[in-house]
This record gives C-alpha cells, sequence and structure tokens, in this order.
C-alpha cells in the first residue's frame, strides 16, 4: 500500500483524535477548557469532556507539526515528498503513547 500524502495526514488526524479521548492529560485540560469554553454551549461535564478532547487533540497536532515544518523547511528542494508527514505521523504516535494504556482497561 503506498501512503500519499493525504492518506498521512489523515493518519495523523486519526492518531490525534485518539490521544484527545483516551489521554491522561484530560485532567489537566478539563480545568482550562470549562474557562475557554463557548457561552453557548451549557457547562454540564459532557460539554466540558468533549472541548477537552478537542483541545487535547489539537494540541497534539500542534506539538506533532512543529518537528515536521522543521523537516519540511530543511528538505526545501523537494516540496512533494512524504517525508515530513512521515515525521508528523511519528511525532504524533509518540505523543499518544501515554494513552494507550487508557484504550483497553
Amino acid at each position: 500500500m503506498i501512503f500519499d500524502r493525504h492518506m498521512l495526514f489523515t493518519l495523523v488526524v486519526g492518531i490525534a483524535v485518539v490521544n484527545g479521548i483516551f489521554s491522561p492529560y484530560l485532567n489537566v485540560a478539563v480545568p482550562i477548557t470549562a474557562v475557554l469554553m463557548p457561552e453557548v454551549f451549557p457547562r454540564n461535564p459532557h460539554w466540558v469532556l468533549f472541548f477537552s478532547s478537542i483541545l487535547v487533540a489539537s494540541a497534539t497536532l500542534l506539538f506533532a507539526g512543529v518537528p515536521a515544518a522543521i523537516h519540511e523547511r530543511m528538505q526545501a528542494d523537494a516540496p512533494d515528498s512524504t517525508g515530513p508527514m512521515w515525521t508528523w505521523l511519528t511525532v504524533a504516535t509518540l505523543l499518544t503513547l501515554p494513552a494507550l494504556p487508557n484504550i483497553a482497561p
């Protein structure tokens, strides 16, 4: 199976979603999310947990994207290569490793 840039990006987003749902750092994100939540949504635990998961998944995408962006800048001669996407996938997977024990109890 050949992985192109779109397939690798889909995998990165999927790994970030898994990290957002099962991350042990959700207990850190819940108080932050309770303050940052839009006023349109009620402040019940379901919505707070939902937005906390989105916050952790977005942070995973952001922090994993920094080494990928550095890799892409260093490799300026081949803009269509999948090397930076593999870097992004690898770092996102490493950031998701603490969430793996929470997937299967």
